[in-house]
């Protein structure tokens, strides 16, 4: 599978250490969607939309956070659906349904 530039670029800014430089009116999603461009934001958004929406265990999420460059993880495996899935929605220009 051939992650999305676009998507690696958000992902690149989920590292530890980093809440210190994010503004108070952002968060960790806010602020790694905001590098991107319109049409990054559309690519990205498309590829989750397309992987979110097929039968992709909680795994193999984690394995495209991952190779995305993310570089930071969580406990519960179910939490790398929660994450991309409101990257997605956010990427779209949906409002946004949790803090991260």
């Amino acid at each position: 599978m051939i992650i999305p530039k676009a998507l690696s670029d958000a992902c690149v800014w989920f590292l530890r250490d980093l809440e210190e430089d994010i503004p108070p009116n952002q968060d960790w999603i806010d602020y790694a969607i905001g590098h991107l461009s319109n049409t990054e934001k559309a690519e990205a958004a498309a590829f989750l939309e397309e992987m979110l929406g097929s039968s992709l265990s909680d795994q193999e999420l984690k394995d495209i956070w991952f190779e995305a460059e993310a570089r930071i993880g969580f406990k519960d495996e179910s939490h790398y659906r929660v994450i991309l899935d409101e990257m997605r929605r956010r990427m779209k220009g949906e409002v946004p349904q949790l803090k991260f």
